[in-house]
């Protein structure tokens, strides 16, 4: 093993993906495309299946590829989203075929962001555990034993795309080790690669080394050649333990070799820099109960800690077991700067998969795919984010009668009369369902047409239920085939809520149609009601009983609405609660709100309160949430916690934080993640930003660079953490 070199290739291995390093011979990516083009035609009609396996070895027999000498972990290939602008096409001609009707019905209310039903190719997990324990050589054999026995043409079909499928790979893999093999000197990285790469391309692998090299490699070609965006890397302080134990006991590799290939593994994914980074879990309940914390789970978050690097990022799976002092590690990592890391909860989670009606033994293998969404690894095709729904707009089209605030358009009317502040949370909730329908039947429409869309050899393959039912992961082959909603803006609907019922009903200050002909005029002329129903009402996030109360109703209905009904193919859904960064562009269709929010402005984040509604720290707003109950939210919740810097330092920072944590976690939270900021160094990072360059944000479900936001996602992390100042 080649010892003591990471530090002197650390920066080429950053640019590994923007830079050109050593270019194979192959087809540029115009010459790719076109030469894919004629390769499927020159077999005729093909089945959809078969079609994309052929475009998929097309690419990978004749792409251009890139070796990086300065690093360890390959796979760069030019493949120019060949694959996925054919899959474009394909989506194209289901929705002006097949879906017409229904996309011409939705469209106003698409555009006005009031539902949003689409595909959902990227939030995957294969069974590391298969890939790891067979290889690629394994998973090709397990296809081709079940292939002599298929009975249908669907099942012959599938296991023909599949052995296609990975038949390329191996011969990419092997067109790998030759070129390593052929630049290298003998006795430098590439040797040490040519040889991972060329016991890859023959067996499963047998050390650390090539258990990351596979991981790597299949994570890179089942993300951008064929096009379905694998989310999770694993829980590798688990998965690779084997290789680890096994290493240092024969001597295959020293720790301080290990740690090295480490490095050089997770800079791999820092230079790859995928959408919303790349996740990998540490620690969680293992198969026998036990909470899984060894001395490579110290050894991974020790080397992530050194990097200092925004991506990959980390999940951890908290348990009340899980060590203290373990803990305290992570949170120091956190109030020093580096916010790439979310914990979760392994009870509640566990119990929500199971109450959807997964197995308990699946539901404790779950992985945290994306940013927060739990799926049973090898098991679930989740499809997370497929839909998504602004509670804010919900309680917008609640007081317009169904009409859209800004626009005039009619999106879903309803003409009942509001005489009650029953009357009015009734008529929310209508609106609320009705969204909810036309969106799970805009997503049936499109998951009945899965297969013609994007049918997925490599990755059914590397799922077990799949090869045994003879079916693609997207055509239900997997044993849980679920489709998520998120229902998010909470805080925004909680807050408008409650306003209508203290001005409108309780205090009577001004009729119903006079609130909503000022919330039209966007507040013009009425700054002091405004401000009164921004700073003096009941607020969410504060363990303020009245508003509390409507929290748990509205997300009550939700949850209990959305979960179980029935999606296109042959699964349940399942609700969400978080938004990322949908609240910035949802918001622009929004008009003003009863919650004293101006029209287009962004509305509320995750579970987080209005920005500065919070005023009873941080034990009222742990409080107030965990009241509801996330047992119901089986595709995840998220708490963004805001701490001043100046509470997190030293020893007692620490304890402060560990008791922050182990209060959310005992009462029932999801998932919680946290900033640890100070509003002066974000205000001196806006202006001077070259000094700043490497000032962590943990944005949404991943982490950036502060200086890399934009001014308006600046100002509002500056303004939360002002609010945060001398509370705790």
């Amino acid at each position: 093993m080649v010892c003591n070199s990471f530090a002197e290739n650390r920066e080429f291995i950053k640019t590994q993906y923007t830079e050109e390093k050593h270019v194979s011979c192959g087809l540029s990516p115009e010459e790719l495309e076109r030469g894919m083009r004629e390769y499927i035609a020159s077999f005729g009609a093909l089945p959809r299946e078969i079609e994309k396996a052929r475009a998929f070895e097309f690419v990978l027999d004749n792409a251009e590829f890139e070796l990086n000498p300065h690093n360890l972990f390959q796979c760069k290939i030019h493949h120019g989203g060949t694959i996925t602008n054919l899959r474009g096409e394909w989506k194209t001609e289901v929705e002006t075929g097949e879906m017409a009707k229904i996309m011409c019905e939705t469209e106003y209310a698409r555009r006005r962001w009031a539902i949003n039903g689409e595909v959902d190719f990227s939030h995957t997990c294969p069974n590391w555990d298969d890939v790891l324990s067979l290889g690629l050589t394994g998973l090709l054999a397990r296809v081709e034993k079940l292939s002599a026995t298929a009975k249908d043409d669907e099942a012959k079909t599938f296991y023909l795309s599949c052995e296609i499928a990975y038949r390329a790979v191996l011969r990419f893999v092997g067109r790998m080790a030759d070129e390593a093999k052929r630049i290298s000197d003998g006795g430098d990285l590439m040797a040490r690669v040519a040889e991972c790469l060329a016991a890859l391309s023959n067996g499963a692998p047998k050390n650390i080394f090539e258990a990351m090299q596979l991981t790597f490699i299949f994570n890179y070609i089942q993300t951008y050649v064929e096009g379905v965006n694998l989310r999770s890397i694993g829980g590798i302080d688990r998965l690779y333990y084997k290789f680890y134990k096994n290493d240092i006991e024969s001597g295959t590799f020293t720790e301080a070799e290990i740690r090295e290939l480490v490095d050089y593994y997770f800079l791999s994914y820092t230079a790859l820099s995928a959408i919303a980074n790349t996740p990998f879990y540490l620690c969680g309940l293992d198969a026998e109960g036990k909470t899984v914390l060894n001395e490579l789970t110290y050894l991974l978050i020790e080397e992530y800690d050194k990097l200092d690097v925004i991506d990959p990022k980390i999940h951890i799976r908290y348990t009340p077991e899980l060590d203290s002092g373990f803990i305290k590690k992570v949170l120091g990592i956190i109030a020093d700067g580096r916010n790439s890391i979310v914990f979760l909860n392994d009870e509640v989670i566990i119990k929500a998969l199971v109450a959807l009606g997964e197995d308990e033994a699946d539901a404790g293998n779950y992985v945290p795919i994306g940013c927060y969404e739990p799926a049973a690894m090898g098991k679930e095709v989740p499809c997370t984010c497929a839909g998504k729904l602004n509670l804010a707009k919900v309680v917008e089209l609640a007081l317009t009668g169904g009409y859209d605030m800004l626009d005039g358009g009619a999106i879903c009317p309803d003409g009942a009369e509001i005489t009650s502040f029953s009357d009015f949370f009734d008529k929310v909730c209508r609106i609320l369902s009705r969204l909810i329908d036309k969106e799970i039947e805009l997503i049936n429409a499109y998951e009945r047409n899965y297969m013609k869309i994007n049918p997925a050899p490599l990755y059914s393959a590397a799922m077990e239920d799949c090869v045994a039912n003879g079916r693609d992961a997207y055509a239900g082959g997997a044993k849980y085939n679920n489709t998520s909603i998120n229902v998010f803006s909470l805080a925004e609907a909680v807050d408008s809520i409650v306003a209508v019922k203290k001005l409108v009903f309780d205090e009577k200050k001004l009729s119903f149609n006079e609130l909503c002909d000022i919330l039209k005029a966007d507040w013009e002329g009425n700054e002091p009601l405004r401000l009164v129903c921004k700073n003096k009402l009941p607020k969410y996030g504060n363990n303020n009983a009245e508003a509390d109360e409507i929290m748990t109703r509205l997300t009550e209905f939700a949850s209990n609405y959305i979960n179980g009904k029935k999606n296109g193919r042959g699964g349940v859904y399942r609700c969400g609660m978080f938004s990322i960064d949908w609240y910035t562009v949802f918001g622009e269709t929004v008009g003003a709100l009863p919650s004293g929010r101006f029209a287009a402005s962004p509305v509320s984040k995750n579970l987080n309160p209005v920005i500065g509604a919070d005023k009873g720290g941080v034990t009222s707003l742990i409080n107030s949430i965990s009241k509801i109950d996330y047992t119901k939210v089986p595709n995840g919740a998220v708490l963004d916690l805001m701490l001043h810097s100046s509470v997190t330092r030293g020893e007692a920072g620490r304890l402060a934080m560990l008791g922050i944590l182990k209060t959310f976690m005992k009462k029932g939270g999801f998932a919680l993640q946290i900033n640890a900021l100070n509003p002066e160094v974000l205000k001196k990072a806006q202006r001077e930003p070259e000094k700043y360059k490497n000032l962590q944000i943990r944005l949404c479900g991943w982490n950036v660079y502060f200086v890399n936001l934009s001014e308006q996602e600046q100002n509002e992390f500056i303004k939360m953490s002002e609010c945060t100042e001398g509370t705790l």
